[in-house]
């Protein structure tokens, strides 16, 4: 160790006093790790040092601190990443916010903060190959990966670093004919659905049972022919239950029917001659699989209201615009959105203007948030790779070509960033699956259906309650009580009507007025006084008989009455 140490001292003596003060790369043995600064995890700027997409500077004014001395932005342009990078000048950097690969930070409040993977990364791989007073000091935010990967176009104007850009593949060493650099792979692209259907399951039945009236209409008309033909074959035989009248009878007929095919059978109706129980027989059989046809439909409707396959092809699903996701969406045939942002995406997923959402699966850790406390869950992922880096601008073949040593030799460091900035993902719905979770949901108390059911039934119990009550109390009872009372002033009324019904009095209801009761009394009285007339006109009528039957002397003459 002694040895290299004097051996690097007299070949930094040397470079310095032949006129070569700076040193083009730093070894992978420079000085031990251990010893090595404390390197940011992000970049730090002014606020005057970052640009907006659509501002402008002017490099003549613009002023920057380099090496201890202020220098124009002019001067700076004219220098090549790879002349930055050794004379420890400051680099530019354009990136878009892109969580994890670059978010904002807010830990030093007087300055702008960009964190996350490719700033950390950034940041190592400068204190590697570049002079120690090289960092990233002024640059410009873009607000969408197209807008990103636009300004490449013109290489002149391109900045010294530009990140995050989508590659192909981790082989990819060039985009728009500048240099690229693969740093990271996201293995996997998510789909994000809503986790509760646009319809709930209490409407779908209520609509799968509409939308099976035909098998309605043919049951109805099914047990209606069964009644008329069991009239007709049990008529003459048992004319109780089935009355020779055909509307009667038929009606009769097709009760019989009904009950029979949903197999309640009360038995209040039984045929009894023998062609009518054999056709009762057949009856039975053939309602078994009516019903039966019947209820496999609403069966199958609920089978398949329970069943969370989401149908990717067709479906309005979002993407950040230009993006990977954007490309694997359409070769899935999907209806794709694109959006500029991940949060205007995010939003437009809860307002249902989109049925789903691609985000590969490094991005969502950013958002576990947004899945946590929102009704959105992981339909699926896909595995479809998508490789992110960094582009340079042209003449920094050198510094292209350590960066690419640094990712090959330090896979670890490279592991651990990312590792870093990446939270664990919990998909809300995995701890239940979801054809249990909408079984367990059907006709729930939060879905709105059931509970605009549930409310119309309580309002209308409740009225009949009241109703019923105040019915009770204004009108049976007091009613209840004048006809008591005036049973007790003419017992003899109540007894005659008594009478007439059979000795059946049925005080609930005799409910007569005081005109019926006045015509029934004086009924009464009239028939009392054609009873009395009768009895006077039966006496004088047998005293003039008995007068023509005696004889002369006062005797009855026999053989007469």
């Amino acid at each position: 160790m002694a040895c290299v140490s004097t051996t690097a001292i007299l070949a930094m003596l040397f470079l310095y006093f032949t006129g070569c003060t700076t040193i083009t790369f730093k070894s992978k043995t420079h000085k031990p790790e251990s010893t090595s600064p404390e390197i940011s995890e992000g970049f730090y700027f002014l606020s005057e040092n970052v640009f907006a997409e659509n501002g402008t500077f002017s490099s003549d004014n613009t002023t920057t601190i380099a090496r201890g001395k202020e220098l124009k932005m002019e001067e700076l342009s004219k220098s090549t990443l790879d002349e930055k990078c050794d004379g420890g000048l400051p680099i530019s950097a354009s990136w878009q916010y892109y969580g994890p690969y670059a978010k904002s930070s807010t830990k030093m409040n007087s300055k702008l903060g960009v964190e996350g993977i490719f700033p950390h990364l950034i940041n190592k791989m400068l204190n590697f190959c570049c002079n120690m007073s090289t960092v990233v000091s002024y640059g410009k935010i873009i607000k969408s990966i197209r807008k990103l990967e636009g300004q490449l176009d013109d290489p002149q104007a391109a900045y010294d670093l530009t990140f995050p850009i989508t590659g192909i593949s981790e082989d990819d060493k060039t985009f728009k004919d500048l240099q690229f650099i693969p740093v990271v792979q996201a293995p996997r692209v998510a789909l994000l659905v809503l986790d509760k259907d646009m319809t709930d399951q209490t409407s779908q039945l209520l609509m799968t049972v509409t939308k099976a009236w035909p098998i309605l209409v043919f049951i109805i008309v099914a047990a209606t022919l069964s009644g008329m033909i069991i009239w007709a074959l049990d008529r003459l035989k048992n004319p109780d239950e089935f009355p020779p009248p055909f509307i009667s009878g038929t009606w009769e007929g097709f009760w019989w029917a009904f009950v029979t095919m949903t197999t309640v059978g009360y038995g209040d109706r039984a045929p009894k001659s023998l062609l009518a129980r054999v056709f009762c027989i057949v009856w039975i059989l053939v309602g078994i699989i009516i019903i039966a046809i019947f209820t496999a439909i609403i069966t199958a409707s609920l089978s398949a209201s329970i069943q969370h396959h989401f149908t990717v092809h067709g479906s309005k699903v979002g993407a950040v615009s230009g993006s990977e996701e954007q490309r694997l969406g359409v070769s899935l045939n999907a209806d794709m959105i694109p959006y500029q942002s991940i949060p205007e995406m995010n939003k437009a997923l809860l307002n249902q203007t989109l049925n789903g959402s691609l985000i590969d699966n490094y991005v969502l850790t950013h958002y576990s948030d947004y899945i946590k406390f929102n009704p959105v869950r992981i339909e699926t992922t896909y595995n479809h790779p998508i490789t992110y880096g960094i582009v340079l601008r042209d003449n920094s073949s050198k510094m292209v070509e350590c960066f690419r040593s640094y990712v090959r030799n330090h896979p670890q460091e490279v592991f651990e960033i990312i590792a870093k900035n990446l939270q664990p993902l919990i998909n809300p719905t995995d701890a239940e699956s979801q054809e249990v979770k909408a079984s367990r949901e059907l006709f729930f108390y939060r879905e709105p259906s059931f509970k605009f059911v549930l409310h119309v039934l309580l309002s209308v119990v409740g009225f009949l309650l009241l109703f019923g009550a105040l019915w009770e109390l204004l009108y049976r009872k007091p009613k209840a009580r004048q006809l008591k009372a005036q049973r007790s002033e003419n017992p003899g009324t109540y007894l005659a009507l008594s009478q007439m019904r059979g000795g059946n009095c049925d005080c609930h209801e005799m409910m007569l007025n005081h005109q019926t009761i006045q015509a029934i009394k004086d009924k009464s009285i009239r028939i009392k006084e054609l009873i009395k007339e009768y009895e006077e006109f039966y006496e004088k009528w047998l005293t003039k008989v008995r007068d023509v039957e005696r004889d002369d002397n006062g005797h009855i003459t026999p053989n007469m009455v």
